[in-house]
């Protein structure tokens, strides 16, 4: 090969060395390395060159074509190894670019969520403020979609749109359905870039009048739970946008609406917490019920409309001036705080249903019903609140209806004495005027008349006995004592009626049942009472049960007959005082019944179905635990354990 042809080709790799070289330098910002060894190839270049110069034009030595091809060698590696560092000195340029636009965006996120007091407009400006500088775009907007992704509203142009654009000064709401690149980027729910404006196939609808030029084009929504919220355009970056600005831009625009989702959140939230906390307010100041509520200091810190009607202080005259002390008597507010902490009261921190009396303003004392808690944070105590129900009125309305119940009970004891005592006093007038005037009859009519005039007298006795035992009913004198005894001997002295009635009597005593305090007897009246009733009930034949045992806490007596039942029409009279089914009847037993159980802190309940037979349960409440008692011995209904009489 010719040297010559050898040497320009040297010259040229050389030459091609010394450009890449001096690129190097650009790309790479160190001058002074890559300046030297563009320099060394230039001196090389110019030695080389003047040789070929010499031997084109001067004939001077001939060139040895193996010296020639060593220098080519030469040439080609440092041009080969300088060309080959540029793709690299590239890549590591991109990685450095991108790795400060990461940060760049990372700070834009962070300075983001510092923003908490801005408001969406400042939030969307400084997003496309950032935006642009990311991409190295001249202009953009930002703005959002409405939930129905009709419209777009922009609230961000950038300062060159602002200074050179007139179509920022038109209304800010675009309709989608009329857009163009734009509508295109929030119908495919997916980024659009558009390198050449002028030739792209995109959808586009024309630009109106006064709209700067396009070149460039990157159009990205934001996405959220498949819905567009959120839209930004940026536009002329003088090189073409790709991936990266795309990539870029997306995470700073899901930032910014993370942020401003966020925001809304706590703004909403503080919107809500604001409008319960006045609801609440209102609640308790419009409510009828009195409301106080007490640091642990005992300082007044809510006093309502309701307190102020129940007590007469004015709000301002309490609330931060008064200790919730001075409301109550002395002594009073320490003693309902003490309740609060016992379990005895509705549970431990609560009061329900407690019926007091705090002082009003005047000093007087008024009737209230207390309910109350505590308000708790962390197990601390932090302040209670009270509900105060005016009980002045109730007072007065529960007075006027015992004083009608009891007029009324006057009105028909008096109508029933009257009746009662007018009857057996025609008799006896009656009777009495006829031994008057036919004294010359014969004896024995006489005594006859005698006899029925003693018997309506008796008759009349018994039933003002029976009247003063029910009006002038004295308290029980209560004793321990056995009530199957008392049951047995009751018994007993009935046993000449069953046996004249044929009538069966059973009893089914619970031999542990344990002593009971007790009148002997009020209750001995009450078992009377009652048995007669069962053996009058039932006429002649019939069976009539006892039975006694322990349940629920409670001995359990239950009297069964077999008569005819009572109607239902009737039961809710049957304790009425004078009201009775029987012709001769006071209709005052039963009431006498439940005037002495209720005197006992007992009760009294009927079961009745009209053919099959009456019950009555008298239960009396025992004061202690039953230790070893067997509370199946006898149930609500009535029904015996088969086993206990075996026992």
């Amino acid at each position: 090969m010719n040297p010559v042809i050898i040497l320009i080709i040297s010259l040229a790799c050389q030459l091609f060395a010394a450009v890449k070289a001096l690129h190097l330098i650009r790309q790479t910002g160190r001058i002074w390395a890559w300046f030297l060894i563009a320099l060394a190839l230039v001196l090389m270049i110019v030695r080389r060159g003047l040789t070929l110069y010499d031997v084109l034009y001067f004939g001077t030595s001939p060139l040895e074509t193996s010296t020639e091809l060593v220098g080519l060698a030469v040439s080609l590696l440092l041009a080969v190894g300088i060309a080959g560092i540029d793709p690299i000195f590239r890549a590591i340029q991109a990685a450095q670019e991108s790795l400060r636009l990461n940060e760049a965006r990372l700070n834009a996120v962070w300075v983001l969520s510092q923003m908490t007091s801005a408001s969406a407009q400042e939030i969307t400006q400084f997003t496309l403020k950032a935006g642009v500088e990311l991409t190295r775009s001249e202009v953009g907007f930002v703005g959002l979609i409405d939930a129905a992704e009709v419209n777009l509203q922009i609230l961000s142009w950038s300062d060159k749109v602002m200074a050179e654009c007139a179509v920022h000064e038109r209304p800010l709401l675009y309709p989608l359905a009329s857009a163009g690149l734009w509508g295109e980027a929030v119908r495919r729910r997916q980024a659009l870039i558009v390198n050449n404006y002028a030739t792209t196939k995109e959808v586009k609808k024309g630009l109106p009048a006064g709209h700067i030029s396009l070149q460039r084009l990157l159009v990205v929504p934001v996405v959220d739970e498949q819905r567009v919220v959120a839209l930004a355009a940026v536009a002329n970056k003088i090189e073409p946008y790709d991936e990266r600005d795309q990539r870029q831009l997306t995470l700073l625009l899901q930032g910014m609406w993370q942020h401003l989702r966020q925001q809304r959140s706590q703004q909403a939230m503080a919107h809500e917490i604001e409008r319960m906390h006045q609801f609440q307010a209102k609640l308790i100041q419009t409510s009828i019920d009195g409301i106080i509520a007490s640091d642990r200091q005992g300082n007044v810190l809510i006093f309502n409309a309701g307190a102020e009607k129940i007590m007469g202080y004015r709000q301002e005259e309490v609330v931060g001036k008064m200790k919730v002390q001075e409301l109550y008597p002395p002594n009073q507010a320490n003693k309902i705080l003490k309740m609060l902490f016992s379990l005895a009261s509705g549970g431990r921190g609560r009061l329900v249903n407690y019926e007091t009396v705090v002082l009003g303003k005047d000093g007087s004392l008024i009737p209230v019903e207390l309910s109350a808690t505590f308000i708790l944070e962390d197990h601390t105590i932090l302040a209670v609140v009270g509900f105060f129900r005016d009980l002045r009125e109730r007072r007065i309305l529960q007075e006027r209806a015992i004083q009608n119940e009891r007029l009324a009970v006057l009105g028909r004891m008096a109508a029933h004495i009257s009746h009662e005592i007018k009857n057996p006093l025609m008799v006896i007038g009656g009777f009495a005027r006829q031994v008057r005037d036919s004294l010359s009859d014969s004896q024995n009519k006489n005594i006859d008349k005698l006899n029925i005039i003693i018997d309506e007298i008796k008759r009349l006795e018994n039933f003002l006995m029976e009247v003063g035992r029910f009006t002038k009913f004295s308290a029980p004198q209560l004793k321990m004592g056995d009530l199957n005894a008392l049951l047995q001997d009751t018994c007993r002295f009935l046993e000449p009626i069953l046996a004249e009635q044929n009538i069966e009597l059973t009893l089914t005593l619970d031999p542990r049942l344990p002593p009971l305090p007790f009148d002997s007897d009020h209750i001995r009246q009450v078992f009377l009472n009652l048995l007669k009733n069962g053996i009058e009930a039932m006429g002649r034949g019939g069976r009539l049960t006892v039975t006694t045992g322990v349940r629920n806490k409670a001995v359990q007596v239950v009297i069964t007959d077999t008569g005819p039942g009572i109607a239902p029409g009737v039961m809710s009279k049957i304790f009425q005082p004078f009201f009775s089914t029987k012709p001769q009847g006071s209709g005052l037993g039963l009431a006498i019944c439940q005037q002495i159980m209720a005197a006992h802190a007992g009760e009294i309940r009927l079961q009745s179905t009209p053919g099959q037979g009456t019950k009555v349960i008298l239960v009396f409440r025992l004061q202690g635990p039953a230790i070893g008692l067997d509370e199946t011995a006898a149930t609500e209904d009535g029904d015996t354990n088969e086993n206990l009489a075996k026992r």
